[in-house]
């Protein structure tokens, strides 16, 4: 069996190509997709995301303006730019990027955005649609506004894995932007899905019998290669940082002899993840012409 590595920036192209037509679509009729950024200024991590995401927008011709925010700032600054990218009727979506100071409650600023300019599909609103929905086909269609993350690993599953129908599926993780949010879309695949977490005794065992792996705790090597299923598709979304290097929730090397599709990390959920937050971007600004 030859083991075959995910290509996540290739496959995020696909999404791109597809992205630049409608957005050309909506500045023929005077309308630019408008993306903001609400981070905090000198956090690597946060820094490092935005910039991903400015790529991302010169990509396809979304608008991106970022905020972002002294260390000093308190909650009431928060508030305000929170409230200026509201009333801005250029800026579609809006994104507010973790961590943020302890002294800001992130819980009330992602109340303060509401449904109309969520691009990270948390809302009730949007969580409430996805739930709802039959189908990825369906989530397509209707625009439902998705964890850009949890549709990158069903999107990726679906690629790499069919036929899916009546498999097994572990879905390690139980996040409301990644962990629940597959797992449900993993249902809709007709999937058996089991999920696990911190409080899963014998993880091992679950991972053996699971025909797809899905992983996003942020917990360096926390799957050995050995537990993987000889032949079982490996969707490793969990990011975190190793002697300097950013590593996944798998051993990446010990994997390879067992899988028979992985995605690396980097390089592999990622860049999907990314343009399908920029496709949530681009179906806000088109629900402005509904």
């Amino acid at each position: 069996m030859s083991v075959k590595v995910f290509d996540g920036t290739a496959f995020a192209e696909e999404i791109y190509k597809n992205l630049r037509s409608r957005v050309r679509k909506l500045k023929e009729r005077g309308i630019v997709p408008g993306l903001a950024v609400i981070y905090g200024k000198g956090i690597p991590a946060a820094e490092s995301y935005v910039r991903a995401k400015i790529r991302a927008s010169m990509k396809t011709g979304v608008s991106c303006a970022v905020f972002p925010m002294s260390p000093l700032s308190g909650e009431k600054a928060y508030i305000e730019t929170v409230e200026q990218a509201l009333k801005d009727k250029k800026i579609h979506a809006l994104i507010l990027v973790k961590p943020f100071p302890k002294k800001v409650d992130f819980e009330k600023l992602e109340a303060l955005v509401g449904s109309i300019k969520d691009a990270e599909g948390l809302n009730p609103f949007h969580f409430g649609r996805l739930f709802k929905a039959r189908g990825l086909e369906e989530i397509k269609r209707k625009n439902t506004i998705v964890p850009a993350t949890a549709l990158a690993c069903a999107e990726i599953a679906k690629k790499l894995g069919s036929p899916l129908k009546g498999k097994r599926a572990l879905v390690i993780g139980r996040s409301n932007v990644v962990g629940k949010p597959t797992a449900h879309l993993l249902m809709m695949m007709d999937m058996t899905v089991t999920v696990a977490h911190s409080k899963t005794r014998n993880l091992k065992q679950e991972v053996q019998n699971a025909d797809l792996v899905i992983s996003a705790v942020g917990h360096p090597n926390l799957i050995a290669g050995s537990w993987i299923k000889k032949g079982a598709v490996v969707i490793d979304a969990g990011t975190s940082h190793l002697h300097g290097k950013i590593t996944g929730d798998v051993d990446f090397k010990g994997a390879l002899k067992q899988a028979l599709w992985i995605t690396p990390v980097p390089g592999g959920v990622g860049p999907v993840t990314t343009a399908l937050l920029l496709r949530n971007v681009v179906s806000l600004a088109e629900g402005v012409l509904r």
